[in-house]
């Protein structure tokens, strides 16, 4: 069984973020299986690209519930991942507040277990396929202390491409200790 199995929606939509997803793969899963070496929980070996359309059911888990990947760890364990890589010149954990059509955002219906953020800010210009700061975080743990209004959120509208989703967002910094797994 593949240690990383990675959920990819096939369209016909494609720009650069699309693309430096694709390439940046390789380098979160060999973050991901470092981190999981560390915390005593290897994931199997190999990793898997599922290709699929909406239509289908394995495509749910990326539209519907927010998973880019499910791990599958040696003992026969699972957890699911979701994963955003940017390259804006701040560090911060940034999640979807509510989508261009107005409905509410990812922080409200994704249910993945871990939550990883990458800036990768030498990537759409240079190509570079590393990321220079990264933090996976205990998603259910930060949903925790966003019910006791302790989090210092920010929030924004995106205004590039036309886009019009709005984000909120919190510097890495920010994140309380107990939510962060590993953070470089």
């Amino acid at each position: 069984m593949a240690g990383i199995l990675r959920i990819n929606i096939e369209s016909d939509w494609h720009d650069w973020r699309t693309e430096m997803s694709k390439e940046l793969a390789p380098a979160a899963d060999d973050i991901y299986r470092e981190i999981f070496i560390d915390l005593s929980m290897p994931l199997d070996d190999l990793t898997e690209r599922i290709n699929c359309n909406k239509e289908q059911a394995m495509a749910r888990y990326d539209w519907k519930e927010g998973i880019d990947c499910i791990l599958n760890f040696r003992d026969g364990t699972k957890a699911t991942l979701q994963e955003k890589f940017l390259d804006y010149h701040q560090s911060t954990a940034t999640f979807e507040e509510t989508k261009s059509s107005g409905e509410k955002g990812a922080w409200y219906y994704c249910t993945a277990q871990y939550y990883f953020v990458g800036y990768a800010r030498h990537y759409k210009y240079e190509k570079v396929k590393e990321f220079q700061d990264w933090i996976l975080i205990d998603l259910p743990a930060l949903h925790r202390h966003d019910a006791k209004n302790s989090l210092l959120w920010q929030f924004n509208q995106n205004k590039k491409d036309g886009r019009k989703a709005k984000f909120r967002y919190l510097p890495f910094s920010n994140v309380p200790v107990d939510a962060i797994i590993a953070r470089f």
